[in-house]
């Protein structure tokens, strides 16, 4: 199976996509070099080229979104014909939907005064986390859990329901009885982090793979802290699933 997966890695189209989706993404490439001109590396991509792989239209759609997210984010709106040009060259006018349903999740791709800017918490520096190429973009939520777990410090400007530990709390001692209950029969780091605080997240509507090994990563990065993270949420969603239903996107 590991072999089989390797092969269709290895095809091209997807270490390709993988690439330029984590350089879409983070704004820089694998050295930390900015990316000046993200277009000319998506024309590949958008456009067959002789002697290249061939991209699937969730590829390309993927390709897209991130390139318009891209230039909103960097203060560069592109102009809604431009983006029906780029739909039309990649050959993905049945995927256009999903692009333009963005505007749906309060995103201005194409900065219009009628979408209001969203306010989010800057992001913890992610080239630090000495993550793989491929995966050097992160899940917001494991900022999240870094703030809570290793910094016990979570804005409260951006988390105003977040309310600070109090001390004598009647209920204190009985979450401290269920963690010993539930450490019981554990040894070594895992007993200490059974019976020591957790973190819970719970994300409604659903929750990524990458977010779920956010919550290992961050419980394995800071033992001595023997704080366990778990992470929960009632549906799990991949990308193609993602994709499906951002198309379907409808006014609430």
């Amino acid at each position: 199976l590991a072999e089989q997966c390797l092969k269709q890695y290895n095809s091209g189209s997807v270490e390709r996509v993988v690439m330029l989706e984590q350089d879409l993404a983070m704004g820089v490439d694998s050295q930390d070099r900015p990316i000046d001109d993200p277009m000319k590396s998506c024309v590949h991509v958008f456009v067959p080229q002789s002697g290249s792989p061939l991209f699937s239209p969730y590829q390309k759609l993927r390709v897209l979104i991130l390139y318009v997210l891209n230039r909103a984010e960097n203060k560069k709106p592109l102009s809604k014909d431009t983006l029906s040009l780029l739909i039309q060259k990649a050959d993905i006018v049945n995927e256009e939907k999903a692009i333009y349903n963005l505007v749906r999740l309060g995103i201005n791709i194409f900065g219009s005064s009628d979408v209001a800017n969203r306010e989010v918490p800057p992001r913890i520096r992610q080239a630090a986390r000495g993550s793989f190429e491929t995966s050097r973009w992160t899940p917001v939520v494991q900022d999240i859990m870094e703030s809570v777990v290793h910094d016990n410090n979570l804005d409260t400007k951006y988390y105003p329901f977040v309310a600070p530990e109090t001390q004598g709390n009647k209920d204190v001692d009985t979450v401290v009885s269920s963690a010993r209950k539930y450490g019981q029969g554990r040894t070594g780091m895992m007993a200490s982090r059974a019976a020591g605080p957790k973190l819970i997240i719970f994300i409604m509507g659903s929750i990524s793979y990458s977010e779920m090994r956010c919550a290992h990563q961050v419980s394995e990065t800071r033992p001595r802290t023997r704080m366990e993270v778990i992470i929960g949420s009632d549906n799990i969603m991949t990308p193609d699933k993602y994709l499906d239903d951002l198309k379907d996107l409808m006014d609430v």
